[in-house]
């Protein structure tokens, strides 16, 4: 899966009392009947659910520099070549391996501009133009679906001749479970939240009018990483920390106001 998704902004009020409807007086429709204001209790609850990951995504690739662009190119196409090879053996399906970046960079070496000569004096020999180089470099982005194989993963990389290792994340493939824990846990902080201040105010709640999503919170963002073509770390790959990741989402409920009984009229003897 990729992380993402579509936010929605709005301007939240954690709680507030009001009214549903237009104007202090009725208003007759085509039916004929008055619109009346709903007394309404308006909350936000909060929710939140962890999981361990079971997913791991980096970008990793190689750089070259050389006197031509052909020359820079075969050296960064072998080397990929190896890196891919080196992971499909690992396991990593071609599904998994994506192309993120390739370009092509002229690398022109400072020049310091020549000091001013007198007049008189002869121009002295104009020095030899700087070579220029070309910088080719490869990205691939890796979905490693083992998340126990993400150390060996980019110790594989780096031995077949990555010399960039970049964005390391872990996250949850199938994220619909989560979000409904933290969807219901949400709508539960709402109604707690609700019959604690209708408690305050002397209310009681009514039915819910309306429910909505505001917001929710994919899984914790990449971590950056470089490693050079000669990293070891031994052990099968470097260090990495998985975590726990967390989705948390919000939910804006609206309660309706239960109308009080009208006060008993006081009988004659």
């Amino acid at each position: 899966m990729r992380f993402g998704s579509v936010l929605a902004f709005v301007l939240l009020v954690p709680a507030s009392f009001g009214l549903l409807g237009c104007g202090a007086g009725p208003h007759h429709g085509s039916r004929g009947a008055p619109h009346q204001a709903i007394r309404h209790i308006t909350v936000v609850g909060q929710g939140e659910a962890k999981g361990s990951p079971d997913i791991a995504r980096t970008s990793l690739g190689v750089e070259a520099s050389a006197a031509t662009v052909e020359e820079a190119m075969n050296q960064t196409s072998a080397r990929m070549k190896a890196i891919m090879g080196a992971l499909k053996k690992l396991g990593i399906e071609d599904k998994d391996l994506q192309t993120a970046n390739f370009s092509i960079q002229v690398e022109r070496p400072y020049v310091e501009p020549p000091m001013p000569m007198p007049a008189a004096a002869p121009s002295p020999a104009a020095p030899p133009a700087p070579a220029v180089k070309y910088r080719v470099s490869n990205t691939v982005e890796v979905t490693i679906r083992d998340v126990s194989k993400a150390s060996q993963v980019l110790q594989a990389a780096v031995d077949a001749g990555a010399n960039n290792v970049w964005s390391v994340s872990f996250g949850i493939d199938e994220t619909k479970p989560l979000e409904a824990a933290a969807r219901e846990k949400a709508v539960a902080d709402a109604k707690a939240r609700a019959e604690a201040l209708a408690k305050l105010a002397g209310l009681e709640l009514g039915p819910v009018i309306s429910v909505s999503e505001v917001i929710g919170r994919g899984p914790i963002g990449p971590m950056p990483m470089f490693a050079s073509a000669e990293a070891k770390w031994g052990g099968g790959g470097p260090p990495l920390a998985p975590g726990e990741v967390t989705y948390s989402t919000s939910i804006e409920v609206v309660f309706g106001i239960k109308k009080a009984p009208a006060p008993a009229e006081a009988k004659d003897d």
